[in-house]
């Protein structure tokens, strides 16, 4: 037992904190408020527009998450560098800007939508970057401002520095599935990495070969929307990760899941080296030559499986 709390110390010690020292990757309702006045702070609601326009935050700016994502059938691709950076610029971002991302709060799976943002904005350089903790929920439940107001924000004319080490391809995948020294991490629920159900997007049950499986909601306070502390992220890391590996890729269906994983392991607990598959299982298993998985039904419960969605 002393062995494994000294291990345990030790893993918590390596995790080092987040790179921006000033910038909390996770605000409050009451942080947020204190801070949203200031010139360098751009809050960034990513709820539909029809949720924006009926009550933000002050001075909140609106960026559906859908702009941000990939086409039906692959969700989870990053679009096009150009058109992120027009994006970036029309919110008024640059280096300097603290970038704070707000989703609606009302659902676990919610903030995957705020990390995946979060996650973008990093690949494209920003580094001055927080997540309002609960959403829109905790504001409205902490009965802060409300307002119909658009701000006008000026453009910035920001050009994206790719931060590369964040992102896996399937090629990086493909290179590490059978590596000692890498994990791929299934963030999705236990019934899709166990081949018992699928996402549209996904032709195939199960999961990549030899990934194991931390369920994105494990890193929520019970009975809540909200993420935990960056304290109680590293404990979980440390706990499930009893030892340290060369390399860390998180993957789900479409990189939304996948996007909390890698926010509570890599932002929060510090882990070095995560990266995320932002095209995971919809790009992993439409491939024209079958990759390597895990977790697949034999062909006759496939067709059984597609006989009751044609039924149902």
């Amino acid at each position: 037992m002393k062995r494994f709390l000294l291990t345990t110390s030790l893993l918590l010690a390596a995790f080092s904190a987040p790179a921006m020292a000033d910038v909390s990757p996770i605000l409050s309702a009451s942080q947020l408020n204190e801070l949203r006045d200031a010139p360098s702070v751009r809050v960034i609601d990513i709820r539909p527009e029809p949720d924006y326009a009926k009550n933000h935050i002050p001075g909140a700016v609106s960026a559906p998450y859908a702009a941000w994502r990939g086409p039906a059938n692959n969700p989870g691709k990053l679009p096009e560098v150009t058109t992120l950076a027009k994006l970036v610029q029309q919110l008024g971002l640059d280096r300097d800007t603290h970038a704070v991302v707000v989703s609606t709060g009302d659902t676990t799976t919610d903030f995957g939508a705020a990390a995946r943002v979060y996650w973008t904005l990093k690949y494209l350089g920003l580094e001055r970057l927080s997540v309002l903790n609960g959403g829109m929920q905790t504001w409205s439940a902490a009965e802060l401002p409300l307002t119909q107001d658009r701000p006008q924000v000026a453009a910035s004319t920001y050009e994206p520095a790719l931060n590369l080490d964040i992102l896996a391809t399937q090629s990086d995948v493909l290179a590490q599935f059978d590596n000692p020294k890498a994990r791929l991490v299934d963030a999705r629920p236990t019934a899709f990495f166990e081949g018992k159900t699928k996402a549209p997007t996904a032709s195939t049950p199960g999961t990549i070969r030899n990934a194991v499986n931390i369920a994105h909601s494990v890193w929520f306070k019970p009975d809540s929307t909200e993420i935990v502390s960056a304290e109680e992220a590293r404990r979980i890391a440390a706990e499930r990760f009893p030892e340290l590996v060369d390399d860390t890729i998180a993957f789900c269906n479409t990189g939304h899941w996948a996007a909390t994983d890698w926010f509570a392991l890599s932002e929060l607990a510090g882990l070095p080296n995560v990266r995320m598959y932002p095209e995971s299982l919809a790009d992993w298993t439409n491939t024209a030559q079958a990759l390597p998985m895990d977790n697949t039904p034999g062909r006759g419960a496939q067709l059984l499986d597609k006989l009751k969605n044609v039924f149902n």
